[in-house]
């Protein structure tokens, strides 16, 4: 993951100092910033996301995974997703300073291409056979709304912000085996979930009505995937209910140019 930052965090970097120099060219000088108004602004980073499954499989009646393999299924579900991806955000907010306190309400709407995937491989209790258990989660936006507050220095301003988000979360998850018996779990779920979104920044006025920002975002989804399915299996007895459940969390660094109308 520190490689990923590290080369994707160069190249934002770049890009905004290009900016700030063309910009600064034509621009008056700041000498002490008023964060008061309306601003809006582009932020590029990039964001480690993690899903922590806590599916479990239960015995049916009749059962076609016998109570000595469940818990090695459980853990076949239970493996976290996890990876990095390039995000896009755009941000639009007003702010209230009073003094050297400021506060606000910020809208941000992220963008990523997060699709991950993991396989587990496993042999039962009788080691002549084994199952596999794929699971795969996508998601390709995040809107939150978050109120604020911070601290100007004058050209400078630090803030927090936490407030509610909404994403759209697709699971897919597979189970097989090789006994024969042609047992299928494959299941799809597709769901807008509510979760919570937190961040914290650092301001620098460099220009009349600009400013650069770099921020960390975290988002946490704590019901990213409720749902239940059926083990099906067409040469045995087949009861096994499923029940999918995983939260989601993003830790998303980025760089940002803000414009103050």
């Amino acid at each position: 993951m520190g490689g990923f930052y590290k080369k994707y965090g160069l190249v934002a970097a770049g890009i905004l100092a290009g900016l700030t120099v063309s910009i600064s060219a034509s621009a008056e000088p700041v000498s002490s910033h008023n964060w008061q108004g309306l601003y809006g602004g582009l932020a590029l980073g990039g964001a480690y996301g993690k899903a922590s499954p806590d599916s479990t499989i239960t015995a049916g009646n009749p059962s076609y995974i016998v109570p000595g393999n469940i818990p090695l299924v459980n853990n076949a579900l239970q493996k976290d997703i996890d990876g990095t991806d390039l995000t896009g955000s755009a941000l639009f907010g007003y702010n209230v300073q009073k003094d050297s306190m400021v506060y606000g309400i910020e809208a941000d709407l992220t963008v990523m291409d997060f699709s991950e995937s993991t396989q587990h491989r496993a042999n039962y209790t009788n080691p002549v056979n084994s199952f596999r258990v794929d699971n795969e989660l996508e998601t390709k936006f995040t809107f939150s709304i978050r109120p604020k507050i911070g601290y100007s220095f004058g050209d400078a301003m630090v803030h927090i912000a936490a407030g509610p988000a909404i994403s759209r979360f697709k699971y897919n998850s597979r189970f097989s085996d090789t006994t024969g018996n042609n047992p299928n779990a494959s299941f799809s779920d597709t769901k807008t979930a509510l979760g919570v979104s937190s961040n914290i920044g650092v301001n620098y006025a460099f220009a009349e009505g600009w400013s650069l920002r770099g921020d960390y975002v975290f988002n946490y989804f704590p019901n990213a995937v409720d749902a239940t399915s059926t083990l099906v299996a067409t040469g045995a007895a087949n009861n096994n209910p499923i029940n999918h459940e995983t939260d989601f969390i993003s830790h998303n660094i980025r760089f940002g140019l803000i414009k103050q109308f």
